[in-house]
């Protein structure tokens, strides 16, 4: 039979707040990032949850309720909501119209923006006035600055009616036109948001490195090669967050269809944001709006992954062409 050695001491036992300050100070040096990250998103996280996160969560349980009116319960209707948004033109052609303005929008302004911020990025005097005229519409709100618009546009004392008249023309109806009316709503949203884009896309000129630059230049390349060659693989990154906050941003005009054409002639300038408004606070037809809501963040959402996964496979195969071209 095997004997145990005890062994004994006169050391009285460790007191139980000093080990328990042992074991938190040891807890603390293994999860100090996740507290400190909790600390420091945690507030921002409740914020959304309350701001954004429960407020999309009712908003899809809506779609699945018919709910006219804040003062009559709602029924349960199953997929009537998106079965009608489908079925009636009024909500698929807006969808179909925030679609394509969105679509032209973000493009226009991306090109537009991008020429801005090559303009800014040169070394001009007072190039810090010319960034700050630039960014003055994104600042100022959309009531004030459709209003300037509407001093230029309106039917009967507009500038340009005026001059038009003046000329011995005729006025242009702008707000009762449909194709003047997506016209302005077009121009208006490029005109508010180029500076902000053209500021993103600065911040990525000025984050390439200019070794890169002196390296091509010994290299033999002209400032067009260095601009096809340095400049544009180095703003890659930034051009898939400028795509698509471009575009989520830009399926989303309302404001400006409200001030500059009032969704009409006829609601044929209408955007789906702007219905679902007019549902939610105008008619009090909860369930649609959250019906349509629903499928705007889808469509917002298919658009963002297809752009997300064509801009990584697009970068994937260039990191391979790069790793091939080194091997040979």
């Amino acid at each position: 039979m095997s004997k145990q050695l005890i062994l004994k001491t006169d050391a009285p036992p460790a007191p139980r707040s000093g080990v328990r300050r042992i074991r938190s100070s040891v807890f603390y040096r293994r999860h100090k990032d996740a507290i400190v990250a909790s600390v420091i998103l945690g507030p921002m996280l409740i914020w959304w949850l309350v701001v954004s996160g429960f407020p999309t969560l009712f908003g899809f349980f809506l779609g699945f309720f018919e709910w006219i009116g804040v003062t009559n319960a709602p029924k349960f209707i199953g997929f009537k909501n998106y079965v009608r948004f489908f079925q009636d033109s009024v909500y698929y052609l807006a969808l179909w119209r925030a679609i394509w303005i969105g679509l032209l929008v973000t493009g226009l302004t991306i090109v537009g923006g991008f020429a801005v911020a090559l303009l800014m990025n040169l070394p001009l005097a007072g190039k810090g006035l010319y960034r700050t005229m630039w960014y003055i519409p994104v600042v100022t709100s959309v009531v004030a600055t459709t209003q300037i618009f509407n001093i230029f546009l309106d039917a009967n004392n507009g500038v340009i009616n005026n001059i038009l008249k003046s000329l011995g023309k005729e006025p242009i109806l702008w707000q009762y036109s449909v194709g003047w009316g997506v016209f302005w709503i077009v121009v208006y949203s490029i005109w508010k948001g180029i500076g902000g884009t053209a500021l993103i896309w600065l911040a990525g000129l000025q984050s390439v490195d200019p070794v890169m630059y002196e390296a091509a230049a010994i290299d033999g390349a002209n400032r067009r090669q260095q601009f096809w060659h340095v400049t544009i693989p180095g703003i890659k990154p930034i051009a898939t967050f400028v795509v698509i906050t471009g575009l989520i941003g830009a399926v989303q005009i309302y404001e400006q269809v409200i001030f500059i054409t009032g969704g009409g002639p006829f609601g044929q300038t209408e955007v789906l944001v702007y219905r679902i408004l007019r549902d939610g606070f105008f008619d009090f037809n909860l369930g649609m709006a959250g019906a349509s809501s629903v499928v705007l963040a889808a469509v917002v959402f298919i658009f963002t992954v297809v752009y997300f996964r064509y801009a990584t496979e697009n970068e994937r195969n260039e990191r391979k062409k790069a790793k091939g071209g080194r091997t040979a």
